[in-house]
């Protein structure tokens, strides 16, 4: 494992103004993820696990506070580098899937890839797609698929571009026991593949605990378990 960590978030706070006062949903958070690693995000429901790995997505900005991933301080950057940040080195994957019902399943996989640069993208995509077992499953709309494949999509869709880093937030949380235990078999595997990091906010004790690490949240700040 790297000495110098992949990510480091350094006094990290998000905060919001309301009629009643400011409300603060993260407190002086410091955080770090080395390469390859995986760390689980556990705390009860409003801890601010969700605000902190979409801090470190750079999909929301912090009040105060630095984010530095592979050198880079993506505090810094503007929308468009985040979002050139994002697509050369992420992939995120949500809970309820955010698939673009539009776009049959290699429509949506080949999104990345087509943002990306890549070569023979639909081949590409195609292979991603028999890889996480739905070869049978190319032209079905995200309507036309369950909650496990439409999550498999999304993983495919989410290491297309074999990311530096994945984002998984509750991937989990809509599928029922037995698919959602596939489902994480599926992520680690494909994780390991890659040789990616992966931050995964999770309710089960039982997923945290096959991770590397395991950092809760409470009541917006960090505790190491």
């Amino acid at each position: 494992m790297n000495i110098s960590p992949l990510i480091k978030a350094s006094e990290l706070s998000l905060s919001f103004p309301s009629g009643s006062g400011k409300i603060e949903i993260l407190k002086s958070v410091n955080f770090s993820l080395h390469d390859r690693e995986k760390v689980a995000l556990v705390g009860p429901s409003g801890s601010g696990k969700s605000s902190l790995l979409m801090l470190l997505g750079g999909l929301e900005q912090c009040t105060t506070g630095s984010i530095v991933i592979d050198n880079n301080e993506i505090t810094k950057f503007s929308e468009d580098e985040l979002a050139d940040f994002r697509k050369e080195n992420m992939g995120i994957v949500f809970q309820s899937f955010h698939l673009i019902p539009t776009m049959t399943a290699i429509e949506n996989v080949c999104i990345p890839l087509e943002l990306a640069g890549f070569k023979d993208v639909r081949k590409r995509a195609g292979l991603l797609l028999g890889e996480v077992g739905l070869i049978d499953r190319f032209d079905h709309f995200p309507a036309q698929l369950s909650g496990g494949e439409q999550q498999r999509v999304a993983i495919a869709r989410a290491l297309a571009i074999e990311p530096q880093i994945i984002l998984a937030d509750e991937p989990t949380g809509n599928l029922d026991q037995n698919t959602g235990d596939k489902i994480i078999e599926l992520l680690f595997r494909l994780t390991e593949k890659n040789k990616s990091s992966l931050i995964i906010v999770t309710h089960s004790i039982t997923l945290a605990r096959k991770c590397d690490r395991i950092v809760e949240l409470i009541d917006g700040k960090t505790v190491e378990k």
